[in-house]
């Protein structure tokens, strides 16, 4: 629940009042007084829930690949490549199996974040409201309470790093090796592919594209760069096409002038990926011809690909 009212959205106020017994309060109602005050600073403060939020984000527009080790596998003399040795049909089902335990994780880290917001919310106005609220609550009843509240932050904090991949059947074949190797399976995280809207352009007929991987200085994987117009009249055909490319930036030189158009980057599909459901999106508009002049097609970085025209 978001706090969008100024009486709920009032942590600093509440963070700095002392934490002091005042005369006359009841040693049960000071002691939960301080325990939500401190739970509050140490976790649910606006600050905290703001970067929780920002990590789940993040973590939402990933890339989730299978992981399997040992990566290679002796057989009779020598190591061979353990992906040679899976069952393609096993290796198929590990692979649903992934992509069902990604979105559970994604479900269940939104219902943790949707749970600390609103549990915030309501332990701000218990403590602002003095003994009224504290003076009608067990003492015990209050200490789970914070308890379970603690435990579902770090069960949250946990669960943003991918972990294991449960399987209950080989992914190798009993032909296919003598002595079945023991595999571990892991899901692992690439951080999402994001155009750089300052480095990102149009001209006439042409535009500049420029993207980075976050959390990733050096770019490993080849990307799927599309373009799709928009906007197009009804007695027109929309202009379209699709790069492969291997590296962060790319020159399309065979746009329509003044014309708007949708670009979107994403990585190329691996063999491994279980979920992968967002990409970035970018709308630039070409100018009119006569407002820039076109560059030389035999410019650095250009690659050269069929494009789709219908």
């Amino acid at each position: 629940m978001a706090e969008a009212t100024s009486n709920n959205d009032t942590s600093s106020s509440v963070i700095s009042v002392e934490t002091e017994q005042d005369e006359g309060e009841p040693p049960a109602v000071f002691n939960c007084r301080k325990a939500c005050l401190k739970l509050i600073d140490d976790h649910l403060c606006v600050a905290t829930l703001k970067d929780l939020e920002g990590w789940l984000d993040l973590l939402r527009k990933s890339s989730f690949f299978i992981s399997i080790l040992p990566p290679k596998t002796l057989v009779g003399p020598e190591y061979i490549n353990t992906m040679l040795l899976v069952d393609p049909q096993r290796y198929k089902h590990i692979k649903e199996m992934g992509t069902d335990q990604t979105k559970l994780q994604l479900f269940l880290l939104q219902k943790y974040l949707e749970e600390m917001k609103k549990s915030r919310t309501e332990l701000v106005e218990m403590v602002q409201s003095n003994e009224g609220e504290f003076s009608l609550t067990k003492q015990e009843t209050f200490s789970q309470y914070l308890s379970e509240l603690k435990q579902i932050v770090n069960d949250f904090r946990n669960m943003l790093v991918p972990g294991p991949l449960h399987i209950k059947h080989q992914l190798i074949s009993s032909t296919a090796a003598r002595h079945l190797p023991f595999l571990r399976l892991f899901l692992k995280t690439k951080g999402p592919v994001i155009f750089d809207r300052f480095g990102s352009a149009a001209f006439d007929n042409w535009a500049h594209l420029s993207w980075h991987v976050s959390g990733q200085r050096h770019l490993t994987d080849s990307f799927e760069l599309r373009f799709q117009q928009i906007n197009v009249p009804a007695n027109e055909v929309a202009h379209s096409g699709e790069f492969i490319v291997e590296d962060s930036t790319f020159k399309i030189y065979i746009l329509l002038p003044d014309k708007t158009y949708e670009f979107s980057i994403q990585r190329t599909k691996a063999s491994n990926l279980v979920y992968d459901e967002w990409h970035d999106v970018i709308t630039l508009s070409t100018r009119a011809s006569w407002e820039h002049p076109a560059p030389q097609l035999n410019a650095i970085g250009d690659y050269k690909t069929e494009c789709d025209t219908t």
